[in-house]
């Protein structure tokens, strides 16, 4: 008679979320266990709390390691922070807040009642949270991709992902210039070497942002900028 603890013999059905006809894990061995409670609370809300912590001390982590550049540093934190309302501070002791929308890989876009806000990492002196962490606004996922793009994606991952904007931007974060793309014919609020400009963004490369002023055009390097508005009547 075998132990009480032997898995049935069954036949295991093919793996079917990764393209794969054939099961390639060994059954699982089972044995006795002794579960102990490692809260009061219940298990869904302890793992809400577990979450927290983890995502608090990650946040925490990030910026205390002064030895890494700003850009890494803000980049993870804000990466932890979609969704939340955040207050951050400016190397000019200026302060902003809002949602944070976008986490990119050089910038963050804050969302309030009045405007997007776009603010480079390397301007920012400080970020305070306020309030619980939250579902990201736009969160994204391969959670229920089909299988056989899932194992493009695991096999082909460098020619799958820097074909797709939306991958790089999930796997890597977006560059401040791939997002202002998006501000084209927009009319913006633009800080820089305190100076604000407002008017419409006629081009944008690696390097500069064109703004049309009345009938005046003025090119403002990137590496100078402070923050970028988009007026709310623009916000789509």
């Amino acid at each position: 008679m075998g132990s009480k603890y032997e898995r049935p013999l069954v036949e295991l059905s093919p793996i079917e979320d990764f393209c794969s006809q054939n099961p390639c894990c060994p059954p699982n061995m089972l044995s006795p266990t002794y579960p102990s409670p490692t809260s009061c609370l219940p298990i869904e809300k302890l793992k809400d709390v577990e979450d927290e912590i983890a995502a608090a001390n990650e946040l925490l982590l990030d910026l205390a390691l002064n030895e890494r550049s700003p850009q890494e540093i803000y980049r993870n934190a804000f990466r932890g922070l979609e969704g939340l309302y955040v207050e951050v501070t400016l190397n000019t002791d200026n302060k902003v807040e809002g949602h944070v929308q976008i986490a990119g890989f050089d910038f963050v876009v804050l969302l309030n009642e009045k405007q997007e806000v776009i603010i480079p990492y390397s301007v920012i002196n400080e970020v305070k949270p306020c309030g619980r962490y939250a579902v990201p606004i736009h969160e994204a996922s391969l959670r229920d991709v089909d299988s056989c793009f899932r194992r493009e994606v695991a096999y082909h991952f460098g020619e799958v992902v820097s074909s797709s904007p939306e991958l790089l931007h999930l796997f890597f974060g977006m560059r401040l210039p791939i997002y202002l793309l998006s501000l084209e014919a927009k009319r913006i609020e633009l800080t820089f070497d305190g100076i604000e400009l407002k008017g419409f963004v006629t081009d944008v490369n690696k390097d500069s942002i064109v703004l049309k002023i009345e009938k005046e055009l003025r090119i403002i390097p990137l590496a100078k900028l402070i923050l970028i508005k988009k007026m709310k009547e623009s916000i789509s």
